[in-house]
């Protein structure tokens, strides 16, 4: 086992390290079958590797999207804390309607997630019949900005 404190890429380039490691030591090995069990070792590491290099890329690149798309929002869905992460769109001082009742607008104030009722926003509407209310984002719409 790879040492649980490194981050998943360290733990991807140990792998591949492995796997070259590995292969040198087939590739000297008196066993012709062995031996060219080493060339796909090989390819193997130089694909994770590459896999890597590609990986940070493309995350910094959809990190910089995010950011261009909507600044509110921009958000590392790869974070060190990635497993915890939940990406959602629906973040404090949004402009949202209901769904089923665009007409009915409001502003969000807070975010939440239950294990019952999934995402959750308090939402300030700005009728005054309106009571503010947690809601289920899934009845709720991002309300397009004027400039759009």
């Amino acid at each position: 086992m790879i040492a649980p404190n490194l981050t998943l890429k360290e733990k991807v380039l140990a792998g591949a390290i492995f796997l070259r490691k590995y292969a040198e030591a087939l590739a000297e090995d008196k066993n012709p079958m062995l031996r060219i069990s080493a060339t796909p070792h090989c390819i193997a590491a130089d694909a994770i590797e590459l896999m890597a290099e590609e990986n940070e890329k493309l995350r910094a690149q959809l990190i910089a999207f995010q950011k261009a798309a909507n600044p509110a929002v921009a958000v590392d869905p790869a974070a060190p804390d990635g497993e915890r992460t939940c990406h959602t769109t629906f973040v404090k001082g949004l402009r949202v309607c209901l769904r089923y009742a665009p007409s009915i607008r409001g502003k969000i104030s807070g975010t939440r997630f239950d294990k019952t009722l999934g995402h959750l926003a308090f939402v300030y509407f700005e009728s005054p019949f309106e009571t503010d209310r947690w809601m289920r984002v899934k009845h709720l719409e991002l309300v397009p900005h004027p400039d759009k």
